[in-house]
Parts: C-alpha cells; sequence; structure tokens
C-alpha cells in the first residue's frame, strides 16, 4: 500500500506540471517549420480505476485497487493524420475482496497490457484531438512467485489530445477503456502442491474492465 501511495503522489505532480504546460500552449499558433516526423516515443504516467472478479452466483466479488500505471507508446505516421501504435502499461495493484469491512490484499498484481492497434489524429492547429484503437494481450502477474501469471487476449479504445509544447516535442493526454477476455470459470493465480491446487481466485465473469487516465510526453524524431 505504501508503494501505491508514493507512486499516486509523483503522478499527481506529473498530471497537475503535465496539465499546467498544456494549458499555457494550448493558445499559441503551430511553430513555423514543424514537419510531420516519422516516429515518436511517448513515456506516459496516470491512474487505472476499476477491474473486477465475480463468481458464478455474483455473491462474492475480487476488486483490484486503483493505482498508478507507467508505460510507453511508440508511433510510426502511416498519413497526415494515421499512425500506428505499440502500447504497452504496467500496473503495481493489489485485489481484495469487496465487503464493508476492509480485508487483507489476497494477493499483489501486476497488471501488464501490450496492444497493437492505430490512432486517427484529426486537423488543428496546436491542440489536436485523437482517437486510438488496440489489441493484444494482457498479463496477470501476481507477487508471490508460487503462484502462476496468466496470459488473456485484450483491447483498447482511447481519445485525448496533442497538444504541440515545441517542433518536436507532444503532451499526450489520454483516456482509455481496456477490455479483457476471459475465459468462462477462470482459476487464478494457481499453484500445485503435492495433495491439490489451489487458487487465489475464481471467478466465471467473462470481461475484465479497466478505465486509465494518462498523460505522457511525445518525443517525435
Amino acid at each position: 500500500m505504501q508503494r501505491q501511495f508514493l507512486a499516486g503522489k509523483v503522478i499527481r505532480r506529473f498530471l497537475a506540471a503535465a496539465m499546467l504546460m498544456a494549458i499555457t500552449t494550448a493558445g499559441a499558433a503551430e511553430p513555423p517549420g514543424t514537419e510531420l516526423a516519422p516516429f515518436s516515443l511517448t513515456p506516459l504516467g496516470g491512474y487505472t480505476f476499476g477491474g473486477t472478479f465475480e463468481d458464478e452466483e455474483d455473491t462474492v466479488a475480487v476488486e483490484v485497487d486503483d493505482a498508478a500505471h507507467f508505460g510507453l507508446i511508440f508511433n510510426i505516421r502511416e498519413s497526415a493524420n494515421t499512425q500506428w501504435e505499440v502500447f504497452y502499461s504496467r500496473q503495481q495493484t493489489d485485489a481484495n475482496t469487496a465487503e464493508i469491512t476492509p480485508s487483507q490484499p489476497l494477493v499483489d498484481i501486476d497488471i501488464h497490457y501490450l496492444h497493437i492497434g492505430g490512432t486517427y489524429v484529426a486537423d488543428g492547429g496546436r491542440a489536436r484531438p485523437f482517437l486510438a484503437a488496440t489489441l493484444g494481450g494482457t498479463r496477470f502477474d501476481p507477487g508471490p512467485l508460487t503462484f502462476d501469471s496468466e496470459n488473456f487476449f485484450s483491447f483498447g479504445i482511447g481519445a485525448g489530445w496533442y497538444v504541440s509544447a515545441s517542433e518536436r516535442l507532444d503532451i499526450r493526454l489520454e483516456a482509455r477503456a481496456l477490455g479483457t477476455f476471459l475465459r468462462s470459470d477462470t482459476a487464478l493465480f494457481c499453484q500445485t502442491g503435492p495433495d491439490e491446487n489451489v487458487c487465489a481466485i475464481v471467478a466465471a465473469s467473462e470481461m475484465f474492465w479497466q478505465f486509465q487516465t494518462s498523460v505522457g510526453f511525445a518525443f517525435r524524431f
């Protein structure tokens, strides 16, 4: 929990600084001589919300705590308005039973997303809206080494703004919904023993949803 608090504090300061920079630069004109660079690399950070595993009768739910995430986006320009996108993010969090009274975390989880897709960037001056759609995989990596990691197919849909800060630097502000397809009656984070197999979570829900808000600095080259 302490690592989430410290990471959240850093993210909030990062978001505030980026938003202030975006506001102060959005009204200016596009710098003269700006060219469409073929590549861009965007280190990003933000907060991930949501994520629930429900059992077959919906009597017990295991919720993933909201926590900070960090990641990278690599874009390859296809045309003046379209670009290919490789998206990666990582969230360090805990999974807890959804009860009224606080409980000890069932398991620590690192949630990784690795997607490939595309982005459409609308015309504009210094501030340009964009839409993004990606496909790929989600990896649930539990903290204890005795539990197995889990991999599933997932997709993402995002929208936001590029705000030019200089000739080769954009501020990328975005929100992204991420959906992961789970198998029916999925047993997660299992460990094998001499007598029986033990699983930390058994979920019957077929979808796992999360929502991200992020800010990053896109370096064009």
